[in-house]
């Protein structure tokens, strides 16, 4: 995939004014058990050529994808992210460190081969902020901070691919009853033996 940086200005409503995009592939489909990734994953996957950060700002997420979730636990517990807050007109962001995870839970019957996250990276944690909402710059960030990058991921690129589910290989069924069928085997040859004697 080829990022596209676009440098005209957009609408107010549009969160990107600095931004690459980067679109999936078609016919990704979101795997069954969604254990997110890591933001620091997210970025370093889809932004190669950015410096490494401590964290980053959500500016914005595709609210029409589904449900969305952070997690700061490693992906024990969940807890779903305030999109009218972020998405909404105004400079109000998700703040995230860099091993936090983030999630979407598709709407059911919804079929959605890319969703739209915005985001800027942070070169210092956020402490005792992470996983709060803050107000943060529109045109000037502060020190250490990059501008606003717009992707558009498959949902795979998000949840993460799912696990690996062994499955037992099936047995013989016919071997299986002929064991376990009444006077098989030598014992059962014996008995009757036995019977025919008496």
């Amino acid at each position: 995939m080829t990022a596209h940086a676009l440098h005209s200005p957009s609408p107010t409503s549009d969160v990107s004014r600095h931004h690459s995009e980067r679109r999936p592939g078609a016919g990704v489909q979101c795997s069954a058990v969604l254990g997110g990734n890591t933001l620091a994953h997210i970025v370093e996957e889809n932004c190669p050529g950015m410096l490494p950060s401590a964290g980053v700002v959500v500016e914005h997420l595709d609210a029409q994808a589904g449900t969305w979730q952070f997690s700061l636990d490693e992906g024990r517990t969940w807890r779903a992210i305030r999109t009218d807050l972020i998405n909404r007109a105004g400079n109000m962001g998700l703040a995230l460190n860099r091993d936090a995870r983030l999630r979407v839970l598709p709407f059911a019957g919804h079929r959605v081969s890319g969703v739209r996250v915005a985001f800027h990276t942070v070169q210092r944690s956020h402490g005792m902020g992470n996983g709060s909402y803050r107000p943060y710059a529109s045109d000037e960030r502060e020190e250490g901070c990059s501008c606003t990058v717009t992707l558009v991921l498959a949902l795979s690129a998000i949840n993460g691919a799912p696990p690996v589910v062994h499955v037992p290989r099936p047995r013989n069924k016919r071997a299986l009853v002929q064991r376990t069928a009444p006077g098989a085997g030598p014992a059962g040859g014996s008995l009757g033996d036995g019977m025919a004697l008496a």
